[in-house]
Formats: C-alpha cells, sequence, structure tokens
C-alpha cells in the first residue's frame, strides 16, 4: 500500500507541474488604482489566496504522519476589472497549489502549500501553517483544533501581500466521511508597485477580515478528496486530491 501511495503522490507531482500550462485564466491587477481599491484587491487576492487546510481535520501525528496533496483553487476576482484604468479581468482564477503535512506530535501537525510563480498564472503562493489538536472527544468522533497560518503571495511583482490567520475548527468523523466548520481572523498587509498605483508611488495596505470554513473530506484507504468553502469578504473554493500515510 505504501509503494501504491508513493505512485499516486508522483502523479500527485506530475499534474501540479502540468496544471499550470492549463490554469484558467492569467491573474492581472490594472493600473491607477485609488487607496480604497487597493484595500480591496488586498481583501480579494491577499485573502483570497490565504492558507486553507482542505483536508481530514483529524491529526497526522496520530497516524503515520505524513500528507501529500494538489488542490485546484479558485476566488471571484471579475471585480478587479472595475478598479483603477479599468481593464479585462477574468471574473474567476482558477490556479493548483500542492501541499504537504507532517505531523510532528501525536496532536500537532505542521503543513506547506505552495504555488511558484509562472506566467501561465500571473501569481506565485508561498503557505505554512501549524495545526493543534488540544481536544479529541472519547465518546464521540469529533475534535476541536487551532490553526495558525501566514502566506506570501505575489501577483506579476507588482503586489505582494503578507497575510496571518488563527483560526479554531471543529470536527466530526463519520466514516468514510468527515465534516468540519471553523471561525477566525485573519490579518494581512500588502505593497502596491507604483507602475499600479494612482499616484504612481509605492504604497502600503492592511486590512484585517472575520474568516470562516465549511467542508467536507472523503477517505478511501490511505487515499482522500476534500471540498473546502471559505468566506473572508469574497467567497474561495477549493477541492483537493490526496494521500494520507
Amino acid at each position: 500500500m505504501v509503494r501504491s501511495s508513493m505512485k499516486f503522490c508522483l502523479a500527485l507531482m506530475l499534474a501540479f507541474f502540468l496544471f499550470p500550462l492549463r490554469s484558467h485564466g492569467t491573474l492581472s491587477i490594472p493600473s491607477g488604482l485609488t487607496d480604497g481599491e487597493q484595500e480591496l484587491v488586498l481583501q480579494i487576492i491577499g485573502f483570497g489566496t490565504s492558507f486553507r487546510p482542505i483536508n481530514n481535520p483529524y491529526p497526522l501525528g496520530g497516524y503515520s504522519g505524513v500528507e501529500l496533496g494538489l488542490s485546484v483553487e479558485s476566488m471571484l476576482t471579475g471585480d478587479i476589472g472595475y478598479f483603477g484604468r479599468t481593464s479585462e479581468v477574468n471574473r474567476t482564477t482558477i490556479y493548483p497549489r500542492f501541499s504537504i503535512g507532517k505531523g510532528i506530535f501525536d496532536s500537532v501537525d505542521l503543513f506547506f502549500s505552495f504555488l511558484p510563480y509562472g506566467e501561465s498564472t500571473g501569481i506565485g503562493i508561498y503557505s505554512g501553517a501549524l495545526r493543534w489538536a488540544f481536544f479529541q472527544a472519547t465518546f464521540v468522533p469529533a475534535c476541536f483544533s487551532l490553526l495558525v497560518s501566514a502566506t506570501n503571495t505575489n501577483v506579476n511583482n507588482v503586489f505582494i501581500s503578507q497575510t496571518e490567520g488563527v483560526d479554531l475548527i471543529s470536527g466530526v468523523n463519520v466514516d468514510p466521511f468527515s465534516f468540519y466548520v471553523g471561525a477566525g481572523t485573519l490579518y494581512g498587509q500588502a505593497q502596491f508597485d507604483q507602475a499600479i498605483t494612482a499616484d504612481i508611488r509605492t504604497s502600503n495596505q492592511v486590512g484585517r477580515s472575520f474568516h470562516t470554513i465549511i467542508g467536507v473530506n472523503l477517505a478511501l484507504s490511505e487515499l482522500f478528496s476534500a471540498l473546502e468553502v471559505d468566506n473572508y469578504n469574497t467567497t474561495t473554493v477549493s477541492l483537493k486530491i490526496g494521500s494520507r500515510f
């Protein structure tokens, strides 16, 4: 079974490097953005690309301890086309992200996810997160976790954002499904290059948003698929397939 999981993981990595060539649209940001429009871009793109788990809410550390996955994520970017000196922007930007998880203690997991910058998507994303399952019920298949995460996003080298989030997540396991919901807060800051600001100077913006999560995970032996919907000031939808072993 371990051999089949490794083959699956190699297939995931191959798909990851091929998928960007077929990504839906290149993300671009109009020029001439006012301060208010820059804040909205931070909310749409900076928050919209922040870390999301998209997996079984139960800790990896209690099992063999490794997870590899490939997610396809979408965010609504059509409103950006109305900002600044308006230009055509895809209503929805869809992009892949590869993720790696490792259980480091019995109830603590460490995650990394990334999308290397490429011309096919116009975006690069690098995330890290620490999840602590601080409570696991004895008589019912339920758990509560604290998720702390950070993300760096680069769009065409003219928009660079950093976000940090803290979320409380509750999960229930009803084999082969697991369901989870969560809520938390997300803080972000972004730098806008002078090429896209209204006053032709580098600008920095900060923002904060309430964050909600709802997701479902289907486990088939060591393989899994998960669907997650996140809401900040915008809504994102993510689908992941992966292997947990």
